[in-house]
């Protein structure tokens, strides 16, 4: 049974019903958050033996709402690629479809895992190196807003160039990517990966290092998924 054609009239009223939709679930998500943010910023701040300073109440409107938005917009995720594969999903053919909806967990599992990966392994290295750097020069006093700020400079990126193998993984099932492309310009994709570890991180050179690493060995993994990909769908047409 062939599908109806939309005009362009309803493709925006889908677009803008589909956009509410992800909205009213981030919205919804955030509040929740809020009322739990204390409850996030003590896990956070943990591994501090003495509270941090804020410097006033709008420091602390600000933790609230930084945090709360981070949640929301992680839990949120899935919701909005969902809604974006039910969008496309006419335009596309049913081993398409079926590609798509099948990376809409591992996406959201991705970015968990490269928040997970620069709050436990690069933020504390980081810290520990840049403090280790001003010992018995400075007297250093973090404040809550300052160290927030460095996490997400932190974690945030990560969260998202953790994507990679996956976008990686579905350009290649989809025909878009082989793995030859991927491996011709790894040098030129290392550059470019220093390049955004250095605009995403703090001025310094420990922190541009302790991203490069990670994002050179997701470079890598990228290229085996692909590998993977394409020799199964070279398998199956044979």
């Amino acid at each position: 049974m062939e599908r109806k054609k939309q005009t362009i009239i309803e493709h925006l009223t889908e677009f803008r019903n589909r956009f509410i939709w992800t909205l009213i679930c981030f919205f919804l998500v955030f509040l929740v958050s809020f009322l739990f943010s204390s409850d996030i910023y003590r896990w956070l701040t943990s591994g501090f033996k003495q509270k941090l300073l804020v410097l006033g109440p709008d420091d602390i409107l600000w933790i609230y709402v930084s945090l709360s938005s981070l949640v929301a917009f992680s839990l949120t995720l899935p919701f909005m690629i969902y809604q974006i594969w039910q969008f496309i999903r006419p335009a596309l053919n049913s081993h398409e479809s079926v590609a798509i909806f099948a990376y809409i967990p591992a996406t959201f599992l991705c970015f968990v895992v490269g928040l997970a990966f620069g709050f436990y392994f690069v933020s504390p290295a980081i810290l520990h190196i840049l403090l280790s750097l001003g010992e018995g020069l400075f007297i250093t006093q973090l404040t809550a807003q300052s160290y927030l700020a460095f996490l997400f400079h932190t974690t945030i990126p990560l969260g998202l160039l953790f994507e990679l193998p996956v976008l990686v993984s579905f350009f290649t099932s989809i025909g878009f990517l082989k793995p030859k492309f991927l491996v011709q310009y790894r040098r030129h994709a290392y550059f470019v990966l220093l390049v955004l570890a250095v605009i995403l991180t703090p001025a310094d050179f420990i922190s541009d290092l302790a991203m490069t690493v990670p994002l050179i060995l997701l470079y890598e993994v990228s290229i085996l998924l692909s590998r993977i990909i394409y020799q199964r769908k070279s398998t199956r047409r044979n």
